[in-house]
């Protein structure tokens, strides 16, 4: 059996379908998979692309790394498995930003998600394990467009101008500075209240930090873990952050000394993030 993909409806949810590569008819009728791009961008703003092995489609054509992500991995989890495969560069969840994504209405149906990593990377270090890629290099903006322009870049890869000027007004995830902090948090839906606009109930205690700002204005959002009766303030340590593609991050807060492994972070806190893109941050 060749390589595996979950399958994802047009809302981009999985379907629990498994679909092999190549088999084109699972992706089909609303059946989608997802495909990464790693946008890198150094501190000078140039742009990271490799050349494409001769033997592979579009070969010797100059693209950025990326490709399908595999049974059981988030959008995230491809993107750096694929760096390291591809170009031997190894990044960190919490290097990435998500740029945007795509959806193509082209068979094999797919989502193209890019993702952006400000990194400087020395060409020297750059080593092609899987062999696909046989070179890279560092281009500005006008040489990447140029190439496009001259059909030197994979006719796959939909990086424009625009896309480029968001990268580089990026800024920071503030939330990741709370990771592995002690923090305060007042709870204003506590463990099974109703939320107030959508009615389902709570089952963890959910609140906010006071006097900080996420993206909406608002202050930054805490799933609390590990209690298990209603209260009204707790404090304690932040070991991960629900980034929420195109919306505001959610911190997740336990007692000091506890864990939790993504899968348990999921299953406690999907009862609201089913309706939302997410990852999981360290």
């Amino acid at each position: 059996m060749g390589e595996l993909w979950d399958v994802y409806d047009s809302n981009k949810r999985k379907t629990g379908k498994i679909a092999e590569r190549g088999v084109d008819i699972l992706l089909s009728d609303g059946n989608y998979h997802i495909v990464v791009q790693g946008v890198i961008i150094n501190s000078k703003n140039q742009i990271l692309i490799s050349k494409r092995a001769p033997h592979k489609k579009f070969g010797l054509m100059w693209e950025m790394n990326g490709g399908s992500i595999l049974k059981g991995e988030t959008s995230l989890e491809g993107i750096i498995r694929e760096l390291k495969e591809e170009l031997g560069i190894e990044v960190c969840k919490r290097e990435a930003a998500f740029l945007k994504c795509l959806k193509s209405e082209e068979v094999p149906l797919d989502f193209q998600d890019f993702w952006l990593f400000r990194k400087d990377v020395d060409l020297k270090d750059i080593t092609f394990p899987d062999g696909e890629t046989i070179a890279a290099k560092w281009v500005s903006i006008e040489e990447y467009l140029e190439m496009v322009k001259k059909k030197e870049v994979m006719p796959t890869i939909n990086f424009t101008e625009e896309d480029y000027r968001n990268a580089i007004n990026m800024k920071k995830r503030e939330s990741y500075d709370y990771i592995g902090k002690t923090v305060k948090v007042k709870i204003d839906r506590p463990l099974n209240s109703n939320h107030p606009k959508h009615g389902f109930k709570y089952p963890v205690n959910y609140g906010y930090i006071e006097n900080t700002v996420s993206g909406d204005g608002e202050e930054l959002e805490c799933y609390v873990l590990g209690i298990d009766e209603p209260i009204e303030e707790f404090e304690g340590e932040c070991i991960a952050v629900i980034y929420r593609i195109n919306d505001d991050d959610k911190l997740i807060v336990v007692k000091n000394g506890q864990n939790y492994t993504d899968d348990e972070i999921r299953s406690k806190t999907d009862f609201q993030e089913q309706f939302f893109v997410s990852e999981i941050i360290r």
